[in-house]
């Protein structure tokens, strides 16, 4: 598959790499036209460390860089999971989860397997295809394979998935799926950056996943919604794409839970729905995490081992 040229509009673009700021070179065969793909980032949430405030008494917060990490020797038990009306954020988390943490990164094993090729080309593909200028050009089975194919991130079960593509049909099945992209990511305005016309990320991502919104598709769900936010927003999205988890014990809840003894909220339909506790899951585990990580797939491989630390 290729992206139409903006200059020519013949489908003969081909990825010439990555520029410095994150955006993708591309480059067009049939009349040597050159363009930057995708908007210009923002700053990835992951790249500076949070600063970590004292708490009452003599207790403070260790910030949870490698330097922090190296010298933390102690570990102490576990206190009980903190219950939050609002939604938890880094506040919430206690300062000796927080050691606990920096120890871990200290202590994650150096030998570990590199990134697999194949995953990264992936992501760069389906990146690349949910972008602007890419997604009207998806075809239905690369489209079809995002959700059913292993690489990255398991969608989780695909069964109904599937079953409501067989039903459309590859022609309204793709459009409806493109649709969902869309407005998952660039809302009704189209934009890559929020628009104060548009509905937020969550309550794009919620209207979705409960079926109210005219963009919604059978079977596209959390699982379907977070994976896509983790590949075409990838300095902000962990590919850990469920809050609750199956019989691996390794969605969100499980992992701030064991991790920074904080307790995620079940959704509702009024506070916390759907769209604000995966969203707003994510970004507590990345925030607690800090800088250290290649990027956030790096960072994902990171808690699941954390986690079977106990």
């Amino acid at each position: 598959m290729a992206l139409a040229c903006p200059s020519c509009e013949e489908a003969a673009a081909e990825y010439v790499g990555m520029a410095d700021d994150g955006r993708n070179e591309m480059r067009c065969t049939s009349c040597g036209h050159h363009w930057m793909l995708g908007s210009k980032p923002l700053s990835p949430r992951a790249v500076v460390p949070k600063p970590v405030k004292a708490s009452s008494g003599t207790r403070t917060r260790a910030p949870t860089s490698r330097a922090t990490a190296s010298r933390s020797t102690t570990t102490s038990a576990a206190p009980e999971p903190r219950v939050a009306v609002r939604f938890p954020t880094l506040d919430d988390v206690p300062g000796d989860s927080l050691q606990r943490l920096a120890a871990l990164k200290a202590a994650w094993p150096r030998n570990r397997p590199r990134h697999d090729s194949y995953a990264a080309d992936f992501r760069r593909l389906y990146e690349l295809m949910f972008s602007a200028q890419g997604l009207p050009h998806a075809e239905p089975g690369v489209l079809k394979d995002f959700v059913t194919s292993d690489v990255l991130a398991l969608s989780g079960n695909t069964s109904s998935f599937s079953r409501e593509w067989r039903k459309l049909g590859d022609r309204d099945a793709s459009e409806r799926f493109r649709n969902a992209i869309e407005y998952l990511l660039r809302g009704e305005s189209g934009d890559d950056e929020q628009s104060p016309d548009d509905p937020s990320l969550e309550d794009r991502f919620t209207a979705l996943a409960e079926g109210r919104s005219p963009y919604a598709m059978g079977g596209v769900k959390e699982p379907v919604l977070t994976h896509v936010l983790a590949v075409a927003r990838p300095e902000r999205f962990l590919p850990i794409l469920s809050v609750d988890s199956g019989p691996g014990g390794e969605g969100k809840r499980d992992l701030a839970r064991s991790l920074l003894q904080v307790e995620i909220p079940a959704p509702d339909r009024t506070r916390n729905t759907v769209g604000r506790v995966a969203v707003g899951s994510n970004d507590l585990l990345v925030d607690a995490l800090g800088a250290g990580f290649i990027d956030l797939d790096d960072a994902a491989a990171f808690l699941i081992w954390a986690h079977a630390q106990g």
